[in-house]
């Protein structure tokens, strides 16, 4: 009945993407019946449901004998480049809904430190007093003890950064958004991002500010091709991650790291540094960060706990260039008032008990084993490459062969009950890519196989495929 519901659901999405696309005008006649069964390789049946749930909701209207046409004033709240985005949401983000998950990259349920969180809160709210002061408003910057906890904690990754200079936010999207609106939109500012490069973070910068991009290596930018934007084009920031990239994986080089930082000097821009994929090393020591490295005061950087504690938490650490920080601080007043004291109280206990480096010592060894078991998984697949083989992190980038259809490719997935990303949406001008985004940190080995097992088997009877054979 699962299965049933999730090739039904699919099915549907995949129709009503077709629709967003404004190619069809009132009164077009749509596919028949016959043409969607074959093209996805479903039952008749299956697509009769979907096409009265299309009529019931007003998109299609039916002519006895004469098949679907499209219905006058349809209309799409959603484009059609974010149903990816959305279905990542409504599937992706769950573990309960019968989908093999190789969509979301948030941390599985199962490892959230659960009795831990549990234990120090139940200590914290013995004192009536303290807690309720916690459950109020706060310092706009954060909780002191915290900010002093935090300042110690950064030691661990050789940034130096006073109590007075850190910022407690609510979630990295929230951060970029005080950026943004403090920074970006007075004048209109232009940043400069990867290609591609984090979905969330491309699309809400582009709401206030404008967006040059540059085609991200294996090891990080063309140093020489970024000069030359820079010679040419005024930016003002730049958002990278420069360890394990979400969707790539790419780690940039150690020399590239400090000569982006000495661009930044040369050209005077300042960078964005989106670091929450860096604990999660697979070797044997941490990876740099490039705040570790600016003797220049010139990055913003963003750490969020939401994916090394749990997303409940709600707690992102802000170290902005010394300039910035009071006018930061007073901007995060107008927008984002308070940040959770008592979530805050709670990560300063478990980072001084240890508590967190236990935990993302698990975290590691979990992801670090379900990434080498998907890598030997996806390279006995045909019809694919994988791009990448990160050294840490939660994503593969694979690629498509040039003869298999992107879309075709990610509707089958999802009709057959396995959530992926596809490439277009973490480009800004969201051109088709060939290429998909594949995690490994809420599926379990069996998922893996089965997950892969799909993707196998879709591209062996596609049609690109058998019209090579």
């Amino acid at each position: 009945m699962t299965e049933s519901k999730n090739i039904s659901n699919g099915l549907y999405e995949a129709l009503i993407r077709e629709l967003s696309q404004k190619k069809w005008k009132e009164h077009d006649k749509f596919f028949s019946i016959r043409q969607i069964s074959i093209k996805f390789s479903i039952n008749s049946n299956t697509v009769l449901k979907v096409f009265q749930r299309l009529e019931k909701e007003g998109f299609l209207y039916n002519v006895k004998g004469k098949g679907c046409f499209i219905k006058k004033g349809y209309d799409l709240a959603v484009s059609e480049t974010m149903v990816p985005i959305l279905n990542t949401f409504r599937f992706g983000q769950s573990s309960d809904n019968g989908q093999i998950n190789f969509a979301s990259g948030a941390p599985p349920k199962d490892l959230f430190p659960y009795n831990d969180y549990k234990e120090i809160l139940s200590t914290i709210l013995e004192d009536e007093n303290f807690s309720k002061n916690l459950l109020g408003y706060q310092d706009i910057q954060g909780l002191e003890s915290f900010r002093i906890c935090i300042e110690k904690y950064l030691k661990r990754y050789f940034i130096a950064a006073s109590k007075e200079n850190i910022i407690i936010c609510s979630s990295t999207q929230a951060t970029l958004e005080l950026i943004c609106s403090a920074l970006g939109s007075n004048q209109k500012k232009t940043f400069l991002l990867s290609e591609p490069t984090y979905q969330n973070a491309m699309h809400l910068i582009n709401k206030s500010c404008k967006i040059e991009s540059i085609e991200l290596k294996n090891d990080g930018w063309d140093m020489n091709e970024l000069e030359k934007v820079l010679e040419k084009t005024k930016i003002h920031f730049i958002y990278i991650m420069t360890n394990f990239q979400n969707p790539t994986g790419i780690t940039w080089s150690l020399e590239k790291k400090k000569k982006l930082l000495e661009l930044s000097q040369k050209f005077d821009f300042f960078i964005i540094e989106d670091d929450y994929l860096s604990d999660f090393y697979y070797g044997s020591s941490p990876v740099k960060s490039l705040k570790s490295l600016d003797r220049y005061d010139r990055v913003f950087y963003i750490k969020t706990f939401s994916k090394i504690v749990m997303p409940g938490i709600a707690i992102t650490l802000f170290v902005p260039p010394k300039k910035f920080t009071n006018y930061l601080s007073l901007s995060k007043y107008l927008i984002d008032t308070t940040t959770s004291g008592i979530n805050q109280k709670f990560l300063e206990i478990f980072i001084e008990k240890g508590l967190l480096e236990k935990h993302l010592e698990t975290l590691r060894e979990n992801f670090k084993r379900k990434m080498e078991f998907m890598i030997g998984e996806l390279l006995q697949i045909e019809h694919l490459k994988i791009l990448h083989i990160p050294k840490g992190g939660f994503f593969v980038w694979i690629e498509l062969a040039n003869y298999i259809d992107e879309e075709k490719f990610y509707y089958k997935c999802h009709i057959q009950g396995l959530s992926v990303l596809p490439g277009f949406i973490f480009y800004p001008n969201q051109q088709a890519s060939s290429k998909i985004r594949i995690s490994v940190v809420n599926v379990n080995f069996q998922e893996i196989k089965k997950g892969v097992e799909i993707i196998k088997n879709i591209l062996n009877n596609c049609d690109g495929v058998i019209n090579r054979i």
